[in-house]
């Protein structure tokens, strides 16, 4: 391992990400309450009785949960990163995934909670929180970022519907209760989801560049991208 001057933040950074991860690999085989898609004790589920007390039931839900699903791939890019096995290709497709799923948590799950941020666990806080200063700290130090990478990211979002099918197929479970990929309101979820991940990519490419000429843009490399928003957009619109 050759040392430069990033890598204090990279070892930083692994350190706490295999530490939020070791603990909350502990928390999720420690958990003793029922939540909206985890049933440690024997609970009905949209008429059927759900018990994960296996080891196979909890690491499904261990994977099909967003948060787990990007400190795992968080962790893979800093581990290569302190290790000068950089790629920045790697982290365009990480970094967007990773706001998203923050923005996500405190949409969707936080409300649900009566703690306040600073009473958070440590996984929930990292997790959430402190990871928007890891993408951002390592933002400044990627060299290119194009409308032709904001595609990137979504490679992710298909390994993140293939765990939260084989979850379900397991355990007969749609994670959080809310990705229900059976009906309408689980598809518009991932299309929003989709959605937010692309206006991160937007807003990468901005402040790299600081501008958004479009004379400077180059429309066939930027074509998924370009026309992957257009049919989102019409897809919320006439749904």
């Amino acid at each position: 391992m050759k040392l430069t001057e990033r890598t204090p933040f990279y070892l930083i950074a692994t350190i706490f990400l295999f530490v939020t991860i070791v603990l909350s690999i502990i928390a999720t085989f420690n958990i003793n309450k029922n939540v909206s898609d985890f049933f440690p004790n024997e609970d009905v589920y949209n008429g059927k009785i759900i018990h994960d007390n296996t080891i196979v039931d909890k690491i499904c839900w261990y994977f099909s949960q967003l948060t787990h699903h990007t400190l795992f791939l968080l962790f893979t890019y800093f581990t290569m990163a302190l290790l000068n096995v950089k790629s920045e290709k790697f982290f365009k497709m990480v970094a967007p995934l990773a706001l998203t799923v923050s923005v996500l948590y405190f949409y969707f799950l936080y409300p649900r909670q009566t703690l306040k941020i600073h009473q958070l666990s440590f996984c929930n806080f990292f997790s959430h929180f402190m990871i928007i200063f890891l993408v951002f700290g390592e933002l400044m130090y990627i060299n290119d970022y194009t409308l032709a990478d904001t595609t990137n990211c979504f490679i992710f979002i298909l390994t993140s519907l293939a765990f939260i099918i084989i979850n379900y197929l397991l355990r007969g479970v749609w994670s959080y209760n809310l990705i229900k990929l059976d009906r309408y309101s689980g598809w518009k979820l991932v299309a929003e989801t989709i959605l937010i991940m692309y206006g991160f990519s937007i807003m990468f490419y901005i402040i790299k560049y600081k501008t958004f000429n479009f004379g400077d843009i180059d429309y066939k490399r930027s074509g998924y991208f370009i026309s992957g928003i257009i049919n989102i957009v019409f897809f919320l619109l006439i749904t």
